[in-house]
């Protein structure tokens, strides 16, 4: 098995092979001026390009390998062609590796071994590698002699033109794979911001939870006790204890999980979030949702209230469950349309979240806060929708944010839920 360093360096050695044979191909584009056997190429603005996006090699290594490969091959095309003697395509060729040999030592020296990576450094750099390489080149060309004004003049403006429109290629690239990637994390948050505010709110239901099982301990133990002092079948007896020791151990391994899921997502690593920000995350990535399902739903927000929300996991359950609620009811309908209002209210805040979808009769509406109701099913499996449901969603508005939460709805018109948060409450944490 090979080891990983071998691995990195068959990486650095083939992308210095990929360069090199790109180089010499891109080399042959070019025109002759000045001196015969001088030519401008294309390859310098390959060349700066890969040393940008390849910091990790050598330039050193990537020169040598280039002065000895893209010069050959083009002796070796003018050899064939006959355009020169021998002796002047020797003479090409010593030039060419002498420009590549200068460009790379330059750009060691001024830019890759000092490690500052700047870009106006390395537009800087370029200038100078592709200026100074063209002037050894010409000089050798015309044996140290001939100089002139207008050759340095013009040797520079090539220089100059070349890097200009090398870094113009470089950073735009670079730009646009920064703002690629940058979007992903985006929505990477986005994702992590649902999934966490998923996970405390199951949380926070776990707990409440707690005393319950308490009470299910307490009563199976009282229950073995109670049959102690009668003529009640042992076995009762033993059942009950064994009751009492069963929900002890799930108690145990609830508080396991509980404790698990509530140091990862503990409130006090948790920075506080504008509530603007609140809405653009759920509307975003809820947006994401509506486009993978293919649904025709507009959501539009309105928002009058930039407040920084500590508990904001639990804003984010609130309006995300209710949106996601509207979505469901807008299920095979056409132009749906989702309309959230934030409106300041002096002490409280009033949250609209409104859709025009299937709506609900009396019935449902009257049903719809009851624990575990549902209206949602896998019409294929059977199994209903699993979610925190609006029976814990206004646990939620009630208990954390001293709230209320009013649903009206008609039937085949669409329905809106009415949400009051104290401010005082969403506060609570950034006032203290």
């Amino acid at each position: 098995m090979l080891k990983p360093t071998r691995f990195i360096n068959y990486g650095r050695w083939r992308r210095i092979l990929i360069a090199t044979v790109c180089i010499a191909l891109a080399s042959q584009v070019n025109f002759q001026v000045i001196t015969p056997g001088f030519i401008f190429a294309f390859s310098p603005l390959i060349m700066s390009v890969f040393l940008y996006f390849n910091a990790d090699l050598n330039p050193i290594q990537l020169m040598l390998s280039i002065a000895v490969v893209s010069p050959i091959f083009r002796g070796i095309l003018l050899f064939i062609s006959h355009d020169n003697a021998g002796d002047k395509i020797v003479t090409f060729i010593l030039a060419d590796i002498a420009f590549y040999l200068c460009y790379g030592a330059i750009y060691y020296i001024m830019y890759w071994h000092r490690g500052q990576l700047h870009n106006s450094s390395f537009f800087l750099t370029i200038i100078i590698c592709d200026y100074v390489s063209n002037l050894l080149e010409v000089s050798l060309l015309n044996h140290f002699s001939h100089y002139s004004y207008r050759l340095f003049q013009l040797l520079f403006i090539a220089a100059l033109i070349r890097s200009i429109i090398s870094c113009v290629l470089t950073f735009s690239y670079h730009h646009f794979t920064l703002m690629m990637r940058e979007d992903s994390h985006e929505q990477r948050y986005y994702h992590f911001m649902w999934i966490a505010a998923s996970v405390k709110s199951e949380v926070y239901f776990m707990k409440k939870n707690i005393s319950e099982i308490e009470n299910v301990m307490k009563n199976a133990y009282l229950l073995n006790q109670n049959l102690q002092g009668t003529n009640a079948d042992p076995q009762n007896q033993v059942m009950a204890l064994s009751i009492a020791h069963d929900v002890h151990e799930i108690k145990k391994d609830y508080q396991n999980v509980i404790r698990g899921l509530g140091d990862y997502f503990d409130d006090g690593n948790d920075s506080a979030m504008k509530f603007s920000d609140i809405l653009r995350v759920v509307t975003s990535y809820i947006r994401g949702t509506i486009k993978e399902r293919k649904q025709n739903i507009v959501i539009t927000c309105q928002n009058q209230v930039e407040l920084v929300v500590p508990n904001h996991y639990y804003v984010v359950s609130i309006l995300s469950n209710l949106i996601f609620n509207s979505i469901d009811a807008l299920k095979g309908r056409f132009n749906g349309v989702i309309t959230v209002t934030v409106e300041d209210a002096s002490d409280h805040i009033i949250i609209n979240i409104g859709d025009n979808g299937s709506g609900m009769d009396e019935k449902t509406i009257s049903m719809i806060f009851q624990p575990g109701f549902t209206t949602k099913f896998n019409e294929t499996t059977g199994d209903v929708y699993r979610g925190i449901g609006l029976s814990h969603v206004r646990t939620i508005v009630e208990e954390q944010f001293n709230g209320t939460i009013e649903i009206t709805s008609k039937l085949n018109e669409g329905t809106n839920t009415k949400i009051t948060l104290s401010k005082r409450r969403l506060l609570q944490e950034v006032t203290a």
